[in-house]
């Protein structure tokens, strides 16, 4: 049976197939095709489409104001109004705490 090998570092196709691990960056132009199909194979695709965090109504309620209160206390900053900017580093701390709770941060 043929078991390709890499040109630059030795690493033979079968050992790909047994620990899915390369030896070199030049095993992926060797073994482009077998990667691909196993990519495939464990995938579905060989394309990355990215994870879109899965929120519901309040969660991102949770998380815009969360923003809000981060725009907020810069622009305290920025007028000068130190007074207040304890205020709303006391109500992020306590969002983010929840937000953390919920895995959002």
């Amino acid at each position: 049976m043929y078991d390709k090998v890499c040109v630059a570092c030795g690493t033979r196709l079968s050992e790909f197939y047994q620990t899915y691990m390369l030896g070199c960056p030049k095993c992926y132009a060797s073994f482009e095709r077998e990667i691909t199909l196993a990519i495939k194979k464990t995938h579905g695709a060989v394309e990355h489409t990215g994870k879109i965090p899965k929120t519901d109504g309040i969660d991102k309620q949770l998380l815009t104001e969360y923003q809000n209160l981060i725009k907020e206390k810069e622009n305290l900053a920025i007028d000068g109004k130190f007074s207040r900017i304890k205020e709303v580093s006391d109500d992020l701390l306590r969002l983010s705490e929840e937000l953390k709770k919920r895995g959002l941060l």
